[in-house]
């Protein structure tokens, strides 16, 4: 999906970085044609997942659901309902944003007490943590459906407020449920704060400050020259180098310093090589660099149907010796030797894909085929 060339975006999944860095907003802007598309399969698997999570939180029919989708969101709906207690449970609600009176926002759950406010946020992601405390996504959605509800009731300034974040395939934290609790004087404290950041951000008067939580997701930051500063400064003065240098040149207090600013350049040098997939991706030349087809793994096209397959020749303990169903490859060596009708082979092979390659960048003197934009038909390999 395209960038908007021309409105700044101070939304509530975007706060995280605009009430750090104020001046990213309109610097998105400026630089949207440049800028890769901002839609990917895991937003529309996330969209997916919470549409499944409202319709069991409402008890309706969902239709048919792929069983480690099902696992995972019974998590967030077991949870929501489990502290629903004798409160009022709102689902998917539309909310107008505090500060953006124009805009709405969704809250995925929500459970109303007369001395607790209860917000629930499904975080259907895996490779990133999202941690409830200090989440502004979430303190907007909390004090824009308290506002709304103080139209017709009156709540004190030590009202609970409860913030909850499920996450229930996170690879990196092993609790899929993080809470902030806050009182209604200190939500309402944090909302001004925000208030101010995004009216500065509005106006376009904003100030860049790298941050590694507010650039992680930035789109800009290959064309942000502070977050560039921020890479090419990581190192102190005296332990800079030019070129690669005998390891044992370095003192170990210079070593220590190199390794204590290895993260922060690694994030700087893959927006960079971010930004040069982009412009390749949009039909820029080659220029010293290339894009080819980066390598996949087979991937079953439909898990269930996989599963029922494999339960003629495997037990359950083979097939998941994980949470989720072991690998087309996996599967053909515990199956290599296995007496297996043709019927079955064929039967696998077709349940079986390879998806293409990422795009991915390497030397222009590399032999494999240069991945070329074509306007009609996306990159091609170059025959």
């Amino acid at each position: 999906m395209p960038r908007n060339p021309k409105q700044i975006d101070v939304g509530p999944s975007a706060s995280g970085r605009w009430s750090v860095c104020t001046a990213s907003p309109a610097f998105i802007v400026e630089q949207a044609d440049k800028l890769p598309p901002d839609k990917s399969v895991f937003a529309d698997e996330g969209t997916v997942a919470h549409a499944l999570a409202a319709k069991m939180l409402s008890s309706e029919d969902t239709g048919p659901i792929g069983a480690d989708m099902l696992t995972h969101v019974r998590t967030y709906v077991d949870h929501v309902a489990q502290r629903k207690g004798s409160g009022t449970l709102l689902i998917e609600q539309p909310v107008g944003l505090f500060y953006l009176p124009h805009r709405n926002g969704i809250v995925d759950a929500a459970v109303l007490e007369p001395n607790k406010v209860q917000i629930f946020d499904l975080k259907y992601g895996q490779g990133v943590s999202v941690e409830a405390e200090g989440n502004t996504q979430m303190a907007i959605y909390a004090e824009s459906l308290i506002q709304s509800w103080e139209q017709i009731t009156e709540f004190s300034d030590d009202l609970t407020v409860e913030m909850t974040i499920v996450q229930p395939r996170d690879r990196n934290n092993s609790e899929a449920v993080r809470t902030w609790s806050l009182t209604r004087k200190q939500l309402a404290e944090l909302a001004e704060n925000l208030k101010d950041k995004a009216a500065i951000a509005l106006a376009g008067k904003g100030e860049f400050v790298p941050d590694d939580k507010a650039c992680q997701f930035c789109p800009a930051k290959g064309l942000c020259a502070a977050y560039a500063r921020r890479g090419l400064v990581a190192l102190p003065e005296d332990a800079r180098v030019i070129s690669l240098p005998n390891p044992g040149a370095l003192s170990r207090e210079q070593r220590v310093q190199v390794l204590k600013a290895k993260k922060v350049l690694n994030q700087w040098l893959e927006a960079v090589e971010n930004q040069e997939v982009a412009d390749l991706m949009a039909g820029a030349e080659p220029a010293g660099l290339k894009l080819v087809e980066g390598k996949t793994n087979r991937q079953w096209r439909d898990v269930d149907a996989a599963q029922r397959l494999l339960s003629n020749h495997l037990s359950m303990d083979e097939m998941r010796p994980r949470s989720d169903l072991l690998s087309p490859a996996a599967a053909e060596r515990l199956l290599k030797g296995s007496e297996l009708s043709t019927k079955f082979r064929n039967k696998l092979t077709s349940l079986i894909t390879k998806p293409e390659g990422k795009p991915t960048l390497v030397l222009e003197d590399d032999p494999r085929p240069t991945l070329s934009f074509q306007p009609d038909n996306g990159l091609k390999p170059l025959d």
